[in-house]
């Protein structure tokens, strides 16, 4: 077989009988395109194009050559989509909020891969919620979305509540006072996400500290980014005890309060009926359930280094 490369050249400046518009659609330069096509002609020992000081002629037999070749890259391309659509149809897409791929997800993934390590995710992420229709047009297999659990059109399964916590560091909790008063609060930095605006006057008003102003502070593009400055210092984040509690049990952040408020809201694996058809849903669905009872058990038994509980009240 002629080299590959040199047969691409030619093939384009066959078709457009120019060395200058073959480089342009190969992304080269038309030096390499000339070099590309004198080693084909000297591989096969035939002239393809008549050079001339004003033009470039390709010969009669070389046409036909480009002609064959053409109809060969062409199924060449089909072929390979076809294999590449085959290849994206075996993957699961899914589709979950950053915070809770970064800090719940991507750690016990690893024990997924272990178990189905053919089975290939392909994971996105965004910082606001995903538009329902999505899983309804095809576009995601699987959501992982937080709410009340009403969505209608799609099977839900509860995978963990997401109640609320204030969380902040082991030094920063002495500014809170001994005990830790909440109405200190008022006069510390509040640490928000901008995209759960109103966790922090959720949990102020269930703790009776409707007085406290639960929109100042610091606010950070995700709750990610105010989870770490928590952990740097900077002030009293409200967390989430489902993307906390790793932190919470090693110590890296504590909680100056026992109040734990249940909201009402959770997190919950989504799809559409018809995408059990799918491969490998089903195996991911019951997979991340399975982790769902285990992070349930580990909260209900779960210790802070004082000895407090982390059951939400």
């Amino acid at each position: 077989m002629p080299p590959l490369n040199a047969l691409r050249a030619f093939e384009a400046a066959g078709r457009h009988v120019s060395f200058t518009k073959a480089a342009e659609e190969l992304f080269v330069t038309p030096g390499a395109i000339s070099r590309q096509i004198k080693l084909l002609e000297e591989v096969l020992g035939v002239e393809l194009f008549e050079r001339t000081s004003r033009d470039l002629r390709i010969t009669d037999e070389a046409s036909d050559y480009v002609t064959v070749l053409g109809g060969v890259f062409d199924q060449v391309d089909r072929a390979t989509k076809r294999l590449m659509g085959a290849h994206r149809e075996r993957s699961l897409r899914v589709h979950c909020a950053m915070t809770f791929t970064l800090r719940w997800l991507v750690p016990r993934l690893p024990l997924f891969h272990r178990l189905y390590p053919k089975r290939e995710i392909q994971l996105a992420t965004s910082l606001s919620p995903m538009p329902v229709n999505q899983l309804s047009m095809g576009d995601i297999d699987i959501a992982i979305q937080q709410g009340a659990g009403d969505w209608p059109g799609l099977v839900v399964h509860r995978l963990a509540g997401s109640a609320l916590i204030p969380v902040c560091s082991p030094a920063f909790l002495e500014r809170l006072g001994s005990p830790p008063s909440i109405e200190a609060l008022a006069e510390q930095t509040l640490l928000h996400s901008m995209v759960r605006n109103n966790d922090w006057r959720d949990w102020l008003d269930a703790a009776g500290a409707r007085h406290i102003d639960g929109a100042t502070g610091l606010h950070f593009e995700s709750s990610t980014l105010a989870y770490q400055s928590a952990v740097e210092g900077l002030g009293v984040a409200i967390g989430q005890m489902v993307l906390v509690i790793d932190d919470l049990m090693s110590g890296r952040l504590v909680a100056p309060f026992d109040l734990i408020h249940d909201n009402g809201v959770a997190y919950y694996l989504t799809y559409v009926e018809h995408a059990m058809k799918k491969p490998g849903l089903a195996e991911f669905r019951d997979w991340i359930l399975a982790q769902s009872v285990e992070y349930e058990a580990t909260l209900r038994n779960a210790r802070l280094p004082d000895g407090r509980s982390l059951a939400s009240g």
